[in-house]
This record gives structure tokens, sequence and C-alpha cells, in this order.
């Protein structure tokens, strides 16, 4: 199995090109329902560059989909890059078709604990930490000798293997490791081959909520007739009232699929 053998390899080239950490991620859209999403995200580790982002990036026109903004509506979390064994992360995501990234610090004040299970082939170590209004639980490999993990999670004595939150809304768990023989170094920052414009995390805080309230905005500004969009569902519309009943569909889906991995920074939308 390609896990194992890249496992027993790992001492050999373990600070050298890239190594790729591939897991399932299961999570909650809705937090209020039990219905858990299956996605794949992908944590990259070179000697002096982390990056983590969803495994369909990797196909070959899968950003400039995403560029595009359709499924991107609720996204609970973002792509990230980072110095290896840092808390200072780059995050880059999405509103609407534009491309956006900013600066945070992300602690995590790790409890290590005795208690010890088998993940896949590794002898895995507990520890736990509360991050962002959720209480984690993550198991560490010291035989993978990276301090590093999914997300925002790192700082253990060895990678992160399991990974989830006592409420059962997202779960992390190791598939399996790669040894890419080439590698897109700006995967995660770049859509439609275009850097994304820097803000404060604030600022893209006040741009989401902005976008909450009037998600078709700059079809409003036009004139009649000089317009048309196509919906997920295929509907075709090129009205204001078209336009006004997108809005409500539109503000329903953020409302109901609200529910990030950093929950205290849950954007409290508006009935409308």
């Amino acid at each position: 199995m390609l896990y194992r053998f890249i496992l027993l390899l790992l001492p050999l080239f373990a600070f050298s090109q890239t190594h790729r950490f591939v897991y399932e991620m299961k999570h909650k859209p809705d937090s209020t329902k039990s219905y858990l999403k299956h996605d794949e995200v992908v944590l990259d580790i070179t000697g002096d560059e982390v990056n983590f982002y969803e495994h369909q990036a990797l196909r070959t026109d899968s950003i400039n989909a995403i560029g595009r903004g359709r499924s991107w509506h609720g996204a609970p979390l973002s792509k990230l890059r980072r110095k290896p064994g840092s808390s200072d992360n780059i995050n880059y995501d999405i509103i609407n078709a534009d491309y956006y990234a900013y600066k945070t610090t992300d602690p995590l004040p790790w409890q290590i604990l005795p208690e010890t299970k088998t993940v896949g082939p590794c002898t895995a170590q507990k520890a736990a930490a509360d991050f962002h209004g959720r209480r984690w639980t993550a198991w560490f490999a010291k035989d993978i000798p990276f301090n590093e993990g999914p997300y925002k999670f790192n700082g253990l004595p060895g990678l992160i293997v399991e990974l989830y939150d006592d409420g059962g809304n997202f779960n992390f768990k190791l598939q399996r490791i790669e040894k890419p023989a080439k590698v897109n170094t700006e995967i995660v920052e770049t859509v439609f081959g275009n850097k994304p414009l820097e803000i404060s995390e604030e600022k893209f805080r006040q741009m989401k909520l902005a976008y909450y309230n009037d998600p078709y905005a700059s079809y409003r500004a036009m004139k009649p007739g000089t317009w048309a969009i196509m919906l997920d569902d295929e509907r075709e519309i090129d009205t204001v009232e078209g336009l006004n009943s997108a809005t409500r569909v539109t503000q329903a889906e953020l409302r109901k699929n609200n529910n990030p991995i950093e929950l205290d920074k849950a954007i409290r939308y508006p009935e409308k």
C-alpha cells in the first residue's frame, strides 16, 4: 500500500521536495442537520512552505470552475499558505468571482494526552485544544516527522493523522501520502491566472455580508436587456424580478450553510 511504503521511506527524504498528504474531510454544511458532506483536502509540505487546499484544485480546470463562484456558497474553510511550524497564515478565499487574501495569526493551545491508538499503519497519540469556538481532538503520529496537519492545525510533535471536533461537525482523516513529480507552486494563490486582492480579515467579512445583502448587485446596475444569468439549476434570468427571486434563494442558502470551521467567526446573516 502506498501509504505504508512512503511511511517507511519518510526518514530518507523528509525535508526534500514536496510531500503531499491527502485527507478525507467530512463536514456538516448545516449544523442543524445530520447530513455530512465528504470531500478530499490536500496538505502540501516543502522545506519552507505549507499549502492547504481542496483536492479538486488538482484537476485541470478546477480552479477556474471555482473562480466562477459556483458551489462556493457556504464553503467552510479557506485555502491556506504558511511557513512550516508557523501560526501565521495567509487565507485565500472567494466572494462571487473575486479572489482575496488576508492574514491571520492562529496559535493553538494544545494539551498533549497519554492515550494512543492505531490510525492506518501509524501509532498515534492524542491531543486536544479549543480553537475558535470548537473543542478539537487530534491524533498525531511521531513516526511522520512533520509538525503539521489539516487547515490551521499544527504544532504537535508529528503529523496530525486524524482530527475532529466534539460536536461532530468536522472530521479529517489521512487517506494517503504522495510524493508528486510535479507541483503547481501557485495552486492556492491564483484564479484564472490572477493574483488575489490583499485585504484585511475584517474587510473580507464586511464584503461577505455585503454580498449576502445583494449577491447580484453588479447586474442591477446594468441596463435591461444587456445581461442574462445562468443559475446553478440551469435556469436563465434576465429581469429584475428574476434577480429578486434568485437573491432570496441565495440568501436562504447562505443562512442554511453557515457552519464554518472557525465557529466564532460565523457571519450572522440577517433574515430577509
